[in-house]
């Protein structure tokens, strides 16, 4: 990409952030360009590089990803690149909070049951909200609670 990357004589990054947890030590550095009006997608406003460099703590072993990251945001916002940079951390906690739920609990990713897929996936989808909406941070948990008390989970139902 002109203009943007960590290539020897580049700019240094707009925003650089540490995370330490889960037996690994990351370091995220974002780059950002203004989009000017030679971009042919319309909309689009800012566009950068996001490089993540992971540490396995207690293996020392280490990887390093880059992506792309396109931001075409209307409603008048004109973020910073901290602000963008937040964003796109965000998307993960989406990927983390219901996808990861989808294949650890309901063993999704294993599914090979093509034609009714999607509706068993709506199902599965719509048990985790309902369990969300009974206070369960835990999805399991509320799998536990729905299957000592079978009523509970029409109560549950009924009640959303």
């Amino acid at each position: 990409m002109v203009g943007v990357g960590i290539e020897k004589g580049m700019a240094p990054p707009d925003v650089v952030e540490f995370d330490r947890g889960h037996g690994r030590l990351e370091v995220r550095e974002y780059w950002w360009v203004k989009a000017d009006k030679d971009i042919s997608w319309p909309d689009v406003r800012w566009y950068g590089k996001v490089r993540r460099e992971r540490t396995l703590l207690y293996k020392g072993k280490r990887s390093i990803e880059e992506v792309m990251a396109i931001y075409g945001g209307g409603r008048g916002l004109n973020p910073s690149p901290k602000e963008l940079s937040r964003w796109v951390r965000g998307h993960w906690e989406i990927e983390n909070g219901v996808f990861w739920v989808l294949d650890v609990s309901y063993n999704e990713d294993r599914n090979n049951a093509r034609k009714v897929g999607r509706p068993l996936h709506a199902i599965r989808c719509a048990a985790i909200n309902v369990i969300r909406l009974q206070g369960f941070q835990y999805i399991p948990d509320g799998h536990r609670a729905a299957s000592a008390r079978p009523d509970r989970g029409l109560a549950w139902l009924y009640n959303c």
